[in-house]
């Protein structure tokens, strides 16, 4: 049991990191496993992707241009990282339409089949993500990635992760 609610906790840590990447204003909430009922459990992805991600990727995408001062000579390695995010939300958005969709005939296989979907897109768009972004974090002077080291890591305290390693 204690097995199951570390990995649990894993996968709240790693779908936390990927929507930090992917839907930077969206914090992912994880459910109480104690008073969970098992179609609340199998609902999480429903909670935790906040409805529609691609109507507000626009206004994610300007706020983290701001909080990292993103220079003119910058713009167009940006642009990319945008790019992407706005692909991320589109394809989530796609896996959680899908999901809801089918909610109402889904058999207990169907509904871990959908949510897998869903954390494969997060996992998918935070690869590529990452590949966007790394250009750009290596072009920033020192002050800038720690800029960004802050504005990424805000969601996870260093205690925390301790507590799921």
């Amino acid at each position: 049991m204690t097995i199951f609610f570390q990995t649990k906790g894993r996968l709240s840590l790693i779908s936390g990191l990927a929507g930090c990447f992917i839907a930077f204003s969206n914090p992912v909430q994880a459910a109480d496993p104690a008073t969970a009922t098992p179609r609340s459990l199998s609902s999480l992805s429903d909670a935790r992707t906040g409805g529609d991600r691609s109507a507000g990727v626009d206004t994610r995408t300007k706020r983290l241009h701001d909080l990292l001062k993103i220079s003119p000579d910058q713009e167009a390695q940006w642009r990319s990282v945008a790019q992407v995010m706005r692909d991320n939300a589109s394809a989530i958005d796609g896996a959680v339409a899908a999901r809801v969709q089918k909610a109402q005939t889904m058999n207990a296989i169907d509904d871990l089949s959908s949510y897998q979907a869903i954390v494969a897109a997060h996992a998918e768009g935070l690869r590529k993500l990452e590949t966007a972004f790394a250009p750009l974090y290596s072009s920033m002077p020192r002050s800038q990635q720690r800029t960004a080291d802050e504005v990424f890591g805000h969601r996870t305290a260093p205690s925390r992760l301790r507590a799921h390693a």
